[in-house]
């Protein structure tokens, strides 16, 4: 089992925990790639469209007649091939929904978090403290870890933490219920609070 150590603000370690057994059991790195690839997957809109002929505002006379004129057979203008017709064969509006299984997504989240502690970029503060909303007391803080770009989770609405990170570059915040493991591999770092570990382990 892995041996995470607990840290208060200043890096001076206050405690540590091993990661409980199970969440390191049957963990597949393959699922991370799936959940990521359904996560961008249903960022797709799929709205693209175009007009068919018969979409084309215009009138469906026959351009010319039939025959004895020495051109090629046409009917309206709205065909593909004339300017302003419609289109043929063009996109047309398409659901690219995917649903993961919720073990697969489960899987994934404790993968790509043990994946951080295994590169030792995964750290467990036992709390934030910042009062009023200052970017330069969440710099000083980080500073201490030698961390530039990282993940912070937060267990709920703590607004002069979320202020304070968010306008340092290469920082987010995310609480417990809507992290996800996109937003832990776009960042170098993932920082929690032990709080908020002990909700990820309430939902993986």
């Amino acid at each position: 089992m892995s041996e995470v150590t607990i840290y208060d603000s200043s890096k001076k370690k206050v405690g540590s925990f091993s990661l409980p057994e199970k969440f390191e059991k049957y963990v597949n790195i393959g699922t991370i790639y799936q959940t990521v690839l359904a996560n961008q997957t249903n960022l797709r809109q799929g709205n693209a469209k175009v007009k068919t002929r018969h979409e084309v505002s215009g009138s469906t006379k026959k351009i010319y007649r039939q025959k004895g004129t020495g051109g090629a057979r046409h009917g309206d203008r709205k065909a593909p091939l004339f300017v302003g017709g419609g289109q043929a064969f063009g996109p047309k509006p398409k659901d690219y929904d995917v649903r993961v299984p919720q073990k697969i997504r489960k899987n994934a989240l404790r993968a790509a978090i043990i994946d951080r502690n295994k590169q030792e970029k995964f750290w467990v503060l036992d709390e934030i403290k910042i009062k009023e909303p200052k970017t330069k007391k969440a710099l000083e803080i980080f500073n201490n870890f030698g961390i530039s770009n990282a993940l912070v989770i937060l267990t709920g609405s703590n607004d002069p933490v979320e202020r304070s990170i968010r306008n340092l570059k290469n920082f987010s915040v995310r609480r417990v219920d809507e992290v996800s493991v996109r937003d832990i591999l776009r960042h170098e770092h993932l920082v929690l609070t032990k709080d908020s570990y002990e909700k990820i382990l309430e939902r993986v």
